[in-house]
């Protein structure tokens, strides 16, 4: 198969102005502005490009993406367009280069924030069969995308259920448009926070028991981590072993209020708070979802000069509503109710992923018939 080079068939359109944090242009908008990092759907009113685009990160991590729409970007990305569609099927490469990201990896170079430069994109190669197969190649691909697509915006339905369903019974959390009763959440429970054992001993995380950081606070119910230590570490360290069916709230910087409700006994780092909640006052999975609904809003009582943080007692300060117990079970039923119908769904994504994935490394080694 031939190898190409990536000048020989993509132009660099002119680098955009806009940076990615003007407020002044982001907001409720018509069109996607793409960043180094992230997509912001519907955020600019102002579009720069008209379509069939791929558009390249170039700070931080590696990143493609491709658009045939009208589109805008910040300053940190690349825009690239094809030189002869009539040679050239642009999905192709698009799914070529996400499905070989190491090429794009080894191309950031540079102390602190690394980067990538057009040069080095310009002299990337690519095997180019002719567009027949490039196209039945991005049709395999496409099919396995639009299926593992569907299955996350299953999940955000279920998301969006549980929301549409806390506001149904107890209104805006924030507003507090039902005029119910509120509580901090210091009247609750016992609050604590965590503690990381000295690194200096590395038989420490050569242990069984999960032990949380907050970034890993990223589902409502929790029972493993990436790191696991020893009873001696629990022992001769500030951390603690949590309670089962304990809430886990984040308190630094990105991760603050980031939460969960871990379904085993763990441990925790000092960046994460958690409680046994009284449940003769409270329901867990109702304390949860008023956490998450209302997340912007609490996190306004972070301070901080470079990271803005949440405190044990900040965390304890924070009031919300305090609904009779019964409401708060049926509500926690029904959460119950959609949380395995979710379950559910997140298996069947774990499947589209790795069915698309495995598509995705055979059609560049030449496994599938086209």
């Amino acid at each position: 198969m031939n190898q190409v080079s990536f000048k020989n068939l993509f132009d660099f359109q002119k680098k955009s102005k806009i940076k990615a944090g003007d407020g002044l242009l982001l907001g409720e908008g018509n069109y996607p502005f793409y960043t180094s990092s992230s997509i912001l759907k519907k955020s600019i009113n102002e579009f720069l490009f008209d379509g069939n685009s791929l558009i390249f990160g170039t700070g931080g991590q590696a990143s493609i993406h491709f658009c045939d729409d009208k589109f805008a970007v910040s300053t940190d990305c690349f825009v690239t367009q094809p030189k002869n569609r009539d040679k050239l099927f642009l999905k192709y490469v698009y799914y070529y280069l996400s499905g070989n990201i190491h090429i794009l990896e080894n191309g950031f170079k540079g102390a602190g924030l690394k980067h990538i430069s057009k040069v080095y994109i310009s002299d990337i190669t690519i095997p180019l069969p002719p567009l027949d197969q490039q196209k039945k190649i991005a049709a395999i691909l496409d099919a396995a995308d639009a299926y593992r697509q569907k299955t996350k915006a299953l999940i955000e339905k279920y998301d969006a259920l549980t929301q549409s369903l806390f506001l149904d019974m107890f209104g805006d959390p924030v507003s507090n448009s039902k005029k119910l009763p509120k509580i901090k959440l210091g009247e609750l429970g016992k609050w604590q926070s965590g503690g990381t054992p000295s690194r200096s001993n590395s038989a420490y995380y050569d242990g069984e028991i999960p032990w949380l950081s907050s970034g890993e606070l990223n589902q409502m119910y929790i029972s493993d981590s990436k790191e696991h230590i020893t009873e001696q570490a629990i022992k001769e360290s500030n951390t603690k072993l949590i309670a089962k069916g304990s809430i886990l709230l984040g308190m630094y910087d990105t991760a603050a209020l980031k939460s969960a409700i871990n379904t085993e006994v763990l441990s925790c780092n000092q960046a994460i708070a958690y409680c046994k909640l009284d449940d003769r006052l409270v329901n867990t999975s109702f304390v949860y979802n008023i956490i998450q609904i209302g997340k912007e809003h609490y996190r306004r009582l972070q301070r901080g000069v470079r990271q803005k943080n949440l405190n044990l007692s900040m965390v304890k300060g924070i009031e919300i509503l305090f609904p009779p117990l019964n409401l708060q079970n049926q509500f926690a039923d029904s959460v119950q109710a959609i949380e395995t119908q979710k379950a559910q769904a997140k298996a069947s994504l774990a499947g589209a992923e790795d069915l698309f994935n495995s598509l995705l490394q055979r059609a560049f080694k030449g496994e599938l018939t086209y």
